[in-house]
């Protein structure tokens, strides 16, 4: 099992998001810009009001990494960890899991380049449920 994150209080919608396989961000409702990852203030005007609401789980690549650090048990390695840039808002940026069709490994970053496309998958995992992305097809 891996281990379970600890939310925040603005980061806890999200996770409970994630829990009904629903990928969510932040709208500002002044300026109406999205932000992830959460947080009480828009950046850009500062408007302390916002709401969730749901993304399409449509990306692309902007970066990714094969990671060999075991960080518990839990975690084979080598592991990719690949950063989705969100077809809604350029400058929304999730970092998550991939999962190709090798699986986690190394290996499966060959499939990886920067602008590919990607869709948002769930990997739950007992106590917390996972972003992950993979390749999007057609």
């Amino acid at each position: 099992m891996k281990p379970a994150p600890v939310p925040d209080r603005d980061g806890q919608p999200w996770w409970d998001g994630l829990a009904r396989h629903e990928l969510l961000v932040q709208r500002c409702r002044a300026c109406g810009r999205l932000r992830w990852p959460p947080r009480a203030m828009c950046g850009d005007c500062g408007s302390l009001l916002w709401e969730w609401q749901p993304a399409s789980g449509r990306a692309t690549v902007a970066s990714w990494v094969v990671n060999h650090h075991r960080f518990s048990e839990a975690f084979p390695v080598p592991y990719v960890v690949v950063t989705g840039r969100l077809d809604e808002q350029d400058d929304i940026l999730i970092p998550a899991a991939f999962d190709g069709d090798d699986g986690p490994g190394a290996s499966a970053s060959a499939a990886l380049a920067i602008g590919a496309a990607l869709t948002a998958g769930f990997e739950d995992a007992g106590e917390f449920t996972g972003l992950v992305w993979r390749l999007r097809t057609g």
